[in-house]
Formats: structure tokens, sequence, C-alpha cells
């Protein structure tokens, strides 16, 4: 598993804003499932137990609003580059070193130009055969965060300690 701390990086002021059809993320994205908190990891491991080529990481940040909301579980498939789609939401190493998950909007002579569903600017990394983790071929979005979850259900368990 790896943690997907860059869902709300973004930047490219150089790059003019490029515009993508909702119509084509919501063809080409998959919507996320709403499961209970806990679930969305264990249904993002089983999918990849049965899928061989596929991985999952949990998203953090508010980039791809309204598509994946924070915390939610996205499982990636590799694919070839030539198999790549303005509408797909890509994962991929930005300028971070962090994995990004963004929309891809345009393909240029460097790369794939991608940009969050949610930001007013595409990235400043373009997406390449070098950093391209995946694209996100099912998404499990908790019904809370899992940190709040398990924070409401601390009274109920020992395993929780209090540290006043």
């Amino acid at each position: 598993m790896i943690a997907l701390c860059g869902f709300g990086w973004s930047g490219c002021a150089t790059q003019a804003v490029v515009r993508f059809s909702p119509a084509a993320v919501a063809a080409m994205s998959p919507a996320a499932e709403v499961v209970q908190p806990f679930e969305a990891i264990r249904l993002g491991k089983q999918y990849v137990a049965a899928h061989p080529g596929t991985d999952f990481l949990v998203g953090s940040g508010d980039s791809m609003l309204p598509l994946y909301k924070d915390h939610t579980v996205v499982v990636t498939q590799r694919v070839a580059m030539s198999d790549l789609r303005p509408g797909m939401t890509a994962v991929f190493i930005g300028e971070a070193g962090r994995p990004v998950a963004h929309v891809l909007v345009k393909k240029t002579f460097d790369g794939w130009i991608a940009m969050g569903v949610g930001n007013a600017e595409c990235d400043w990394t373009p997406v390449t055969q070098a950093n391209l983790l995946g694209v996100v071929v099912k998404a499990f979005e908790p019904t809370k965060s899992p940190m709040v979850a398990l924070l409401d259900e601390a009274p109920l368990r020992s395993s929780v300690a209090s540290m006043p």
C-alpha cells in the first residue's frame, strides 16, 4: 500500500489553463463507491488480490472534488502510455516525489498535462512513462475519515488508550 499524499498538489503558472468536460471525466474515471470507513481499505486490498497488475492508494486532499473526497481509496491499474485518454485519472509521481492522482487533460510532446478536477491550474509535472504508476479503475469512498471513525469508537474499545 502507498499512501497517496499528493491529491492536492498542483501548479503550472506558465501553462495555460486547460478545461475538460465533466462528462469526459465521468466516462473515463470511475465514481467512488461509498462504503463504511474501515471497509474502504479492505475492499481495496480485496480488489488488488483478485486483479493482478493493480495497487491501491489512500487519497489525501480536495483537488479531486467532487469526484474523489479526502481519504478515498483508489485502485490503480498499470497501463501503457498509448492507452491513456483525456478524462482518465492517472496516478503519477509529482514534482515533490509523491504520488498524485489527477485527470489527464491534454497530450503534449513532453507527456500528458494533468490537473485536479477542483484545481484552477494544471500540474507542473507532465505524466510520462517514467513517472506513471497507473490509472484509477476503482474507488472506495469512506462515509467519514477512518481517523474520525477510530476516535468515535475509542470509548467502546479498550485498545485505544487515553493519554492525559
